[in-house]
């Protein structure tokens, strides 16, 4: 599969497509991100960009894994920051999810059931995708060292990795990604701050999207209405035009450019 990698940016669209088609087989997909990876030019990071908000998490893992290889060698390439906090955004609801849903499935004296388990197994994941992206908006931090400062169990590391990142992050991202990480908000907490920023079960990326526009928080609200323009989601032109009458002006400004380019895409097909 790396040989493709030494056609550059001719095979680019193409792997764009294989990758963004559920359609192609699962294990096809989650070998492209690599490969896109290895070529490593601006058009091959607009190909992973493209496919962020991919449904499948081994996907998206690969994806934003090879965002970050691409970054770490080529720091010069631009990438879309408020498509990736749009992605960070859905990363820090599904983690809060899960614990609304780790939560409401805990029978006391069994953590033994199947779904607790994959649950149990699929957080870490879900924090180590949130660290990634972290780690394409703020370039010039070490969040390595704070990732494993957090899994520490030595009080003094963990304590000055989490001080460390309420001292860089500004206070909207903060105030939700913290309460996720602090080891003295029990799971039942981050339970109750689920309940209060996820709504609704969310089977695919649309509904990923609504749930953010959705949102009482104008970040969130800012993220969702930035993805209706990005993925041309006509079906939440609505959504998208209640964001306009938004007292937030950045989530204004926001859905203005969105709309603007939904009616762009929709004028182009």
């Amino acid at each position: 599969a790396q040989a493709l990698a030494k056609f550059g940016d001719q095979v680019v669209a193409l792997l764009g497509g294989h990758l963004g088609d559920p359609a192609s087989a699962i294990d096809v997909r989650r070998a492209i991100p690599p490969i896109l990876a290895s070529i490593g030019t601006p058009a091959a990071a607009h190909a992973l960009l493209d496919n962020l908000l991919e449904r499948d998490t081994t996907v998206r893992f690969q994806i934003i894994s090879a965002l970050n290889k691409i970054h770490q060698f080529h720091p010069e390439i631009e990438l879309d920051t408020q498509l990736l906090e749009t992605v960070l955004a859905a990363e820090i609801m599904g983690h809060y999810r899960s614990y609304q849903i780790l939560e409401s499935l805990r029978i006391p004296g069994n953590s033994d059931e199947p779904v607790m388990r994959a649950l149990g197994e699929s957080i870490p994941q879900e924090l180590e995708r949130i660290f990634r992206l972290l780690g394409l908006l703020y370039p010039h931090l070490d969040l390595h060292s704070v990732y494993f400062g957090l899994q520490s169990s030595d009080v003094t590391v963990y304590d000055n990795a989490l001080e460390f990142l309420e001292n860089v992050l500004r206070s909207q991202l903060r105030g939700m990604l913290v309460p996720l990480l602090d080891g003295k908000v029990s799971p039942k907490e981050r339970a109750g701050i689920a309940e209060r920023l996820v709504r609704a079960k969310v089977e695919n990326r649309e509904q990923a999207v609504a749930e953010l526009v959705a949102s009482d928080d104008p970040w969130l609200k800012s993220c969702g209405a930035y993805a209706i323009g990005t993925l041309g989601m006509k079906s939440l032109e609505a959504e998208l035009n209640r964001c306009l009458e938004h007292p937030d002006p950045l989530l204004r400004e926001t859905a203005r450019t969105a709309k603007l380019r939904l009616e762009a895409l929709a004028a182009n097909s």
